[in-house]
């Protein structure tokens, strides 16, 4: 087994790049931390990948919830449609819209954040042309939105329903955020 980055160093560079200028907290998820966080080794022992085969990168959260630790795992590869899995590290885990725990040993709530249904169209979800910043940011507003949930009861965006309900939305191109950047010539699909 061998990680999807192996011998494409330019992947990760279009990750990270130019997100880790705009967003200096974003930087790589250290090893030890994927390896001893509960939620993320639940999560790569439910998918069967070892550590040393997942990118991950950590950013900060702040706001009115406090400061919270964001991590975004990439077990595969994303320009190849691997969808990225992102955790809420700390703080607060009650939410509408978290992932069911990949450990019954843990809480029973879930650091793994729900961000949007996989199948939706390209402007409802994140995909690679957002950036990691772009990333981050759509995991900074769904931790906006949990705290005002948490406050007054109310999601205060779009409430899509989980689990057998989920269903993908129409497409409204009218919500398309412009690209981090062009896309490279080197980046091989």
């Amino acid at each position: 087994m061998a990680s999807w980055w192996c011998g494409r160093f330019e992947l990760p560079h279009h990750l990270e790049y130019p997100s880790t200028h705009i967003d200096p907290t974003i930087e790589k998820l250290p090893k030890p931390t994927l390896r001893q966080h509960p939620d993320l080794r639940a999560y790569l022992d439910r998918i069967e990948v070892p550590a040393l085969y997942v990118l991950g990168y950590q950013a900060i959260a702040e706001g009115p919830y406090g400061i919270v630790r964001l991590a975004a795992l990439f077990p595969a590869d994303p320009f190849r449609g691997g969808r990225p899995e992102v955790f809420a590290l700390d703080g607060d885990r009650r939410s509408l819209h978290r992932n069911p725990p990949w450990d019954d040993d843990v809480d029973g709530v879930s650091a793994h954040l729900c961000l949007y249904f996989p199948e939706d169209p390209d402007e409802r979800r994140w995909t690679v042309e957002y950036g990691l910043v772009g990333l981050f940011d759509l995991a900074r507003r769904h931790l906006a939105c949990e705290h005002v949930w948490r406050e007054t009861d109310e999601w205060p965006t779009e409430d899509a329903p989980h689990g057998s309900a989920a269903r993908p939305v129409a497409p409204r191109p009218e919500l398309r955020v412009p690209s981090l950047h062009a896309e490279p010539k080197a980046v091989r699909r």
